[in-house]
């Protein structure tokens, strides 16, 4: 029985140093951990998002919020506000919180849009961060700890600074060995598990694991052991991004407290406020638009707030990407994490998801000895496997429910034979009813029942009373609707409340950059 010793981890980025701050902070850790990465590979740093899991994983790493917020230009998330999805329309917009509606567990408060025709919009009357997080105001105030709020929150960071600051975690807390260096090599024995790998230099590094987080190239999942990407390209067929960072007009203009997500004729743009800047990039299918077609309408995006002079000077850069995963990333004695599991598009911020939980899966069942290798290799796939059906069917959701057929990129995007059977059936199973808990039954589900309401009337809400007719099952609807206002005035009263009580987004981040005595905080 060859007990765990060493782990090495191949690529850093967030993907490499968030999952060795991950498996350092493990109780009784028995095994040392060395990191390598290619000294001239960047980190792609355009601001990314987060949900509000990362808000755990950064306390199960002993990492403060404020030290988060001070060294990563970061800023409060709260949900992703969507533009122009349905129709395209100015006033078509809806936004994706991170609060559940009121009384979750036991009323679905959503049946009373598809029965009753209620001509509100679903968001902004079921939680008080609707409110919020449209006005440029923080979840919650200075004065609260490290990683409490008064509404749900992840972040926007900067994924360069981010990734430094892990480093640095990573190797004064839990001591992780970080070497530079270009892997040339890779030895495995007469079973197939790794046992080292050559470097450029020379030197040789020997694990009794290894982590591959490197990104795209895979070289351990992709390049050694041959796993195949599955790809993803006839459900969602997006494979190219423009991205650029784009200034404040003034330093101390209002930072928006959720994701922006603006379709665009072929895709959509991303606008992530962070403190000192913000972070755009066109999402889209290369097939229908060119490279400097899509640059060009990047510009004109940020044009709007910026003026033309500024927008047109912007260093615009391309990422291309292959929408897919790989249906086996633990394989042997090696785990894929990051991109080189796998990537399907940045809506719905799902990338730095899917790092932290990969990271929680494998430090729960981290193998000890070879011998638990088969198990956990087989657990951690059928959990990723999973996760990325769910991801794909959750995404296809934004596009099936747009009414938007003005360019060939769209009447692709809502293709009825690229929509899989589990997401057809809830879609026909939604005519009788709303979404609710049996559509999501899996505890440790990606997206929940209120994740798919959300954008299911926030993309139909033009069918409300149409998609069901009242009085149809029977229920006394006079009462049922009695009970609703009353829940939904006290959503109000706490959306007021909250408005007066709230600072600016940009207001608290400033007293948190002030007041940031340390670091680190105890696991």
């Amino acid at each position: 029985m060859s007990t765990t010793q060493q782990v090495v981890i191949v690529g850093g980025g967030t993907a490499g140093w968030l999952t060795a701050a991950r498996l350092g902070a493990m109780a009784e850790r028995q095994f040392d951990i060395t990191l390598v990465e290619s000294p001239n590979v960047p980190t792609v740093g355009v601001g990314e998002g987060t949900w509000p899991s990362m808000k755990a994983t950064l306390q199960a790493i002993g990492l403060s919020e404020r030290a988060l917020i001070s060294e990563c230009d970061a800023s409060l998330k709260q949900g992703t506000l969507f533009q122009g999805w349905r129709t395209g329309a100015a006033d078509d917009s809806y936004l994706h919180p991170f609060s559940l509606p009121p009384e979750y567990a036991s009323k679905n408060v959503a049946e009373y849009w598809r029965r009753d025709g209620l001509r509100y919009p679903f968001h902004e009357v079921v939680t008080p961060q609707a409110l919020i997080a449209t006005t440029y105001k923080a979840p919650k105030t200075a004065d609260t700890p490290d990683y409490a709020f008064a509404l749900n929150y992840g972040y926007h960071v900067d994924a360069v600074k981010f990734a430094a600051l892990l480093r640095q975690h990573s190797m004064s807390r839990f001591n992780v060995r970080h070497v530079e260096g270009h892997v040339a090599g890779v030895n495995s024995d007469a079973e197939g598990f790794l046992t080292s790998l050559e470097l450029e230099s020379g030197d040789r590094l020997f694990g009794d694991f290894f982590v591959d987080c490197s990104g795209q190239r895979a070289l351990l999942i992709g390049d050694h052991f041959k796993v195949p990407f599955q790809s993803a390209r006839d459900v969602l067929p997006n494979n190219r991004a423009v991205v650029a960072q784009v200034p404040y007009d003034a330093p101390n203009d209002e930072i928006h407290s959720c994701t922006q997500s603006t379709a665009q004729d072929c895709g959509w743009i991303w606008d992530i406020g962070l403190q000192s800047r913000r972070g755009v990039g066109y999402v889209h299918n290369a097939d229908f638009i060119s490279e400097a077609e899509a640059t060009q309408t990047l510009r004109n995006y940020a044009e709007q707030s910026v003026g033309a002079k500024v927008a047109q000077d912007l260093a615009c850069r391309t990422l291309n990407f292959e929408p897919g995963y790989r249906g086996t990333p633990w394989t042997h004695n090696c785990v894929a994490v990051g991109l080189s599991a796998g990537f399907i598009e940045p809506l719905e911020a799902s990338a730095l998801a899917m790092i932290e939980q990969a990271a929680s899966f494998l430090v729960e069942s981290f193998p000890v000895n070879r011998d638990l290798m088969g198990p956990a290799s087989r657990a951690f796939n059928r959990k990723m496997e999973s996760n990325w059906a769910s991801i794909q069917e959750f995404l296809k959701l934004h596009y099936v429910l747009s009414d938007r057929n003005d360019t060939p990129y769209w009447q692709q995007a809502r293709d009825e034979t690229s929509i899989s059977e589990g997401l057809s059936d809830k879609l026909a199973l939604w005519q009788i009813r709303a979404p609710w808990h049996p559509d999501t039954p899996r505890i440790d589900e990606l997206f929940p029942a209120a994740s798919y309401q959300y954008v299911w009337l926030g993309m139909n809400g033009h069918l409300n009373g149409v998609i069901g007719s009242a009085g149809q099952d029977g229920k006394d609807h006079a009462s049922s609707s009695a009970d609703l206002d009353s829940i939904l005035f006290k959503v109000r009263e706490r959306a007021l409340q909250l408005s007066r009580a709230m600072p600016g987004n940009r207001q608290l981040l400033n007293a948190l950059r002030m007041n940031n005595p340390s670091a680190t905080v105890t696991a």
